[in-house]
């Protein structure tokens, strides 16, 4: 595993970079991520580049033996370029124009950003593309990050109708497709399909669905565009990403991952949340690019941070429990989010591994312990998964524009599966419902919302050949058109399982599920039985006091409720494990130096690691 900062030389003087530079090598790092927010330094003017400072900045850091990641910067354009070209600047809901003096405030559909990026870029190769120092690219920055995918200019309205022409060849087939007979909202052509600006009322869920599909679209074009510009000109082998912070659903991050072969995330724990909140992230970027892909984490909190609600003290030793963390997830290089803290702009207050006034933070003697400390364990065996948790961006755009209640969200139905399987120690993968699904024992598709004959089959046959499926509740429901299935839910599965999904509600009233007697939480699916066992029921008073809360048939399971606790003690008592407490982390390999049987304890509360080889 490799280690590194970002780092910002336009925002310090020259004469400080060797000094940092030192620094950095001193602490064990190896890697430095520069000039993702740097296009107006090197290019102040239209035309009129200034890159010397860069060029030294860069042959600094080489001379400490520090690799580079270098960024190309279309997250942040000019304000030069902006009132030039305000074409380039993206359009709100309301019909304005979004004003610069922010970031990602340009819409990646535009034909004038399309050919402003892909300008910088290229005078950005001609001037580093065989720099010996770098060893990756980083293309933009956080895309779709502020939920700025959708636009709703002229542009995006003239490709977004084009897009559906495409797609269904016939306004009929869109009607059809979108149930717009619904308050008699059939379309006469696809001029009359507008992108949804505010109503009186909700809008179509399938048109709703179908704008944020289109938007992640155009935004995997944006950046393939990139990518082809970089691989056409490197001769070296880099590493080419992209970042995401990884709570942003506004782009399908997996698909974005496979255009560089390899995934990046941005890790922001931010204090006492659940740890498990962070370690879901971590392996859905882990497991995004699939194959031998790599993942990274681009940015990883070293401190106290400025732009959430709260932002409570980061104590000693909690630095080291996430950089543990992150490797124990199986990455192969980490870099801390920043060097020296901005004195100046929207992110002052965000810490850094240094003070405001360069002087180092505890959290940087922290970073160069833990860094020996890795290092001198030996490799870390890499997980070896033997759950499979389905995960897609379609499933959670579906359920985000109709979610059945306010603040329901399709990650909240994944985590209680997921928190289940990490409580058992048992490794986790969050792979593609159309990925091979056979190498798995378990495979765990709670919120499997979207129904495709394709994602059935390929279920089906994993069932066939071994592997145990759990389905959860709001899954196989509707089709890739967000439109509810004619069939028994769950679509595809009702035979197999001997039971079939009678209603589909988001609870108020407190459930509990026997025979454990834990909660049923918000999602509950209660089930009609033709033929399954019946493995535990609803309890507490209420109307569906005794009705079936999870079914079974072989190696078919329907658990059609969410809570994390319920989840486990089903999983655990069909695996054989034991629960460990909701602050701990287990991690069980096979591997590591002189041991046949590797274990690491991460516990969040005490922020304690412990290894066990055996």
């Amino acid at each position: 595993m490799r280690f590194g900062v970002c780092y910002y030389p336009e925002q310090w003087p020259q004469e400080r970079w060797p000094t940092d530079a030192a620094m950095m090598a001193e602490a064990g790092l190896e890697l430095v991520r520069v000039a993702e927010f740097a296009w107006s330094s090197y290019e102040p003017g239209r035309g009129r580049f200034e890159f010397g400072w860069l060029d030294q900045a860069l042959d600094v850091l080489a001379a400490h033996d520090l690799g580079i990641v270098m960024c190309t910067p279309t997250a942040t354009p000019p304000v030069w370029l902006v009132r030039e070209r305000p074409e380039v600047l993206s359009v709100g809901p309301d019909g304005r124009r979004r004003a610069y003096g922010s970031r990602r405030h340009t819409c990646v559909t535009a034909p004038a950003y399309r050919e402003e990026a892909a300008r910088v870029v290229d005078v950005l190769l001609d001037r580093y593309a065989d720099h010996p120092a770098i060893v990756g690219w980083q293309v933009d920055n956080e895309p779709g990050n502020h939920d700025s995918a959708r636009c709703w200019c002229d542009a995006c309205q003239a490709a977004f109708g084009t897009w559906l022409e495409d797609r269904f060849d016939t306004v009929d087939a869109l009607n059809e497709a979108w149930g717009t007979a619904f308050w008699s909202m059939t379309y006469p052509d696809f001029a009359a399909v507008r992108l949804p600006v505010p109503t009186v009322t909700s809008h179509n869920p399938s048109l709703l669905l179908a704008h944020r599909q289109f938007a992640s679209r155009q935004t995997l074009d944006f950046l393939r565009n990139q990518f082809q510009q970089i691989e056409s000109r490197v001769t070296a082998d880099v590493m080419l990403t992209t970042n995401f912070y990884g709570e942003d659903t506004a782009v399908d991050q997996r698909a974005a991952s496979r255009l560089g072969g390899h995934a990046a995330v941005d890790s922001y724990p931010h204090g006492p949340r659940d740890p498990m909140i962070t370690a879901y992230h971590l392996d859905l970027t882990h497991w995004a690019p699939g194959g031998d892909g790599g993942a990274w984490v681009m940015e990883q909190q070293p401190g106290p941070i400025n732009w959430t609600p709260d932002n409570p003290p980061v104590p000693d030793g909690q630095v080291r429990v996430w950089t543990w963390q992150v490797a124990l997830h199986g990455f192969d290089a980490l870099l801390y989010f920043r060097w020296r803290p901005a004195r100046g702009g929207q992110e002052m207050y965000h810490s850094g591994l240094l003070r405001h006034d360069g002087t180092p933070r505890a959290a940087l003697a922290e970073v160069g312990d833990t860094i020996r400390e890795l290092r001198g364990s030996g490799r870390v065996p890499p997980p070896a998964p033997s759950v499979a948790l389905l995960q897609s961006y379609d499933d959670a755009w579906a359920i985000e524009v109709n979610p059945h209640r306010r603040g329901l969200t399709h990650r909240d139905l994944q985590l209680g599966a997921y928190v289940a399987a990490r409580r058992l120690g048992l490794d986790v993968a969050i792979v593609d419902p159309e990925d091979d699904l056979t190498p798995y024992d378990w495979i765990l598709a709670p919120a499997l919302h979207v129904a495709t004959e394709k994602r059935v089959a390929a279920l089906v046959n994993a069932i066939n050949r071994g592997s145990r499926l759990v389905i959860g509740p709001r899954s196989l429901v509707v089709d890739r058109h967000g439109k509810i299935s004619d069939r028994p839910l769950p679509h595809g599965l009702t035979d197999l399982l001997g039971a079939r999904v009678d209603e589909m509600l988001s609870q108020t009233e407190p459930l509990t599920v026997e025979p454990w007697g834990t909660p049923a939480g918000v999602w509950t699916d209660v089930l009609e039985v033709a033929g399954g066992e019946v493995v535990a029921t609803y309890a507490g008073g209420t109307s569906l006091d005794g009705r079936p809360a999870i079914v079974r048939s072989g190696n078919l399971v329907y658990v059609g409720c969410s809570d994390a606790g319920t989840w486990t003690r089903f999983l655990a008592g069909v695996t054989d494990r034991v629960p460990r407490p909701d602050h701990q982390e287990v991690f069980e390999r096979t591997g590591g130096v002189g041991a046949r049987s590797w274990r690491a304890t991460i516990d969040h509360r005490t922020l304690d690691v412990a290894i066990t080889l055996r």
